[in-house]
């Protein structure tokens, strides 16, 4: 009788599904590619996913849950890295933050697909949207906790985010060749009123 997977392995076999299926679907988008794509691509049967996953959509609300969470982390080591630096190498570092993420694939796939995304949590997962919503504002409350804000309000903060990266996320009424620069004004405008 062959033994079971321990909770290493089975985490492993998860964590497999979800880096292959992301790979896919940044590659292909979300509704062009199956379970039977994502097994394949892992070199798994198609049971062990349902293992794991009660459907694609659960699989890709883990998928978006994990890929806030990075981000959120990568945020927070920014943060953290440079607290102590004088204001003027903290705007370059901030500045060159966000512009890898802004060019970064798996980031841009999502800000890109960001309506087709929100689309499928409101479709599918009402409860884990709620979830997802729930996590982003305990991150961004660290987040803020974390920073000296100097008075400042945080939801504008959070706003101002978002508005930086979903507003890029409509490219085609955007002039292509001026969104970095564009970026980089909005950045700055981010900073001043943050006063770094």
């Amino acid at each position: 009788m062959p033994r079971g997977l321990t909770e290493q392995e089975k985490e492993s076999q998860r964590q497999l599904l979800i880096s292959h299926g992301r790979k896919l679907i940044i590659r292909y988008g979300i509704s062009r590619v199956s379970v039977d794509d994502i097994v394949k691509e892992a070199g798994m049967a198609k049971g062990s996913f349902y293992n794991f996953f009660s459907s694609k959509d659960d699989f890709l609300y883990h998928l978006v849950f994990q890929l806030h969470e990075q981000g959120f982390a990568r945020i927070k080591t920014v943060l953290r890295d440079i607290s102590q630096l004088p204001s003027a190498e903290k705007r370059v570092k901030i500045k060159r933050f966000f512009m890898e993420m802004m060019k970064d694939p798996e980031q841009r796939f999502f800000i890109e697909e960001h309506n087709e995304v929100e689309r499928f949590m409101l479709r599918y997962a009402k409860d884990g949207l709620a979830e997802l919503e729930a996590m982003e504002q305990r991150n961004y409350q660290e987040m803020f906790n974390s920073m000296n804000l100097k008075g400042k309000q945080p939801e504008i903060l959070q706003n101002y985010i978002h508005i930086i990266f979903f507003g890029v996320s409509h490219g085609e009424i955007l002039i292509k060749e001026f969104i970095d620069p564009t970026i980089e004004v909005m950045i700055d405008g981010l900073l001043d009123y943050l006063e770094v």
